[in-house]
């Protein structure tokens, strides 16, 4: 008996070994969320889905933005709106992931309608990002994260260490390498994401308990430093499609920028509307993602200079 215990231990202590090797060496290629929990508390951080976690580049940030004496770097806490929408739940996750000494931090909120949109009875506490990452998970600032692990397995895509097709970075941000090649995968990859808008267009109701969990976000995180809000560029169809299920977002969202004192950049009227580039109509690739950074912190800078 003392002998199997011995080999049992032992057989255990080899598979933690390598897994915790494999964590550490390939987490950013095998899972979209792993590494945003193995790193430390954030001074300053971007928040949003998808589009802010591919589109919204930390480095360039950290570069543009270092002579307005933010307390940097920026860390990109975003994930995909089956995760990120808007709630008391990410709330709650991004208070954790907070370094509560930041004072002079930036916070960079970037909203679509669809995270304000819900298919459950939010006014009972229904949500039903509650059994994803991070939402799920006590700790979110560990490395090797083991409980994103054992929580979180059927996230991990172990082929991904060899083809490394997207790598999510310390900082947060994914970047994604497996780009259409030609208009007809684009097209194809397009539609694709307009089926999922159809989808919850036909399943979402716009909830006022996102919307209320956004005012009480933007005036915590105003204690350690300054909010923005973003409205993220995309293709004018896919506006058009979003306007259709949430016509009155932006005059939501400037009414709680505004009772906040904080600015809202929305990218998607014509007077600054670009055609940054996407790889499929509303995912900024990592190069529309670089020109796109760039030009947010150019509205960041000019905002700060005009109130000076």
């Amino acid at each position: 008996m003392r002998l199997l215990i011995l080999k049992l231990s032992l057989f255990f202590a080899i598979c933690l070994t390598i897994t915790t090797f494999v964590l550490i060496k390939y987490g950013g290629n095998i899972d979209y969320f792993y590494q945003k929990f193995t790193t430390p508390r954030a001074t300053s951080m971007i928040i949003g889905d998808s589009r802010s976690m591919q589109g919204m580049q930390p480095e360039v940030i950290n570069e543009r933005l270092k002579e307005l004496n933010y307390e940097l770097p920026i860390f990109n806490y975003s994930f995909t709106i089956a995760e990120a929408p808007i709630g008391p739940l990410y709330n709650k996750s991004i208070d954790s992931k907070l370094d509560k000494n930041s004072k002079n931090g930036i916070f960079i909120i970037s909203l679509t309608p669809w995270m304000f949109g819900s298919d459950k009875d939010n006014s009972i506490g229904e949500y039903r990002e509650a059994d994803r990452p991070p939402h799920n998970m006590k700790f979110v600032n560990t490395n090797p994260n083991y409980e994103y692990l054992f929580r979180n397995l059927k996230y991990f895509h172990f082929k991904s260490a060899f083809r490394r097709t997207s790598t999510m970075h310390k900082n947060g941000w994914l970047e994604e390498n497996n780009l259409p090649t030609n208009p007809k995968i684009f097209d194809e990859w397009k539609k694709r994401q307009r089926k999922m808008f159809d989808k919850m267009i036909k399943s979402y109701e716009v909830s006022s308990e996102r919307l209320e969990s956004l005012d009480v976000l933007i005036k915590n995180l105003q204690k350690h430093g300054k909010v923005y809000l973003v409205r993220m560029p995309i293709d004018l169809d896919f506006v058009a499609v979003e306007n259709s299920f949430y016509k009155d977002f932006d005059k939501d969202i400037n009414r709680i920028a505004v009772s906040n004192n904080v600015n809202y950049f929305n990218f998607n009227v014509s007077s600054t509307h670009t055609s940054f580039k996407t790889y499929d109509g509303h995912h900024l690739d990592k190069y529309g993602g670089f020109d796109f950074t760039n030009t947010l912190c150019d509205s960041i800078l000019k905002k700060t200079a005009k109130n000076l």
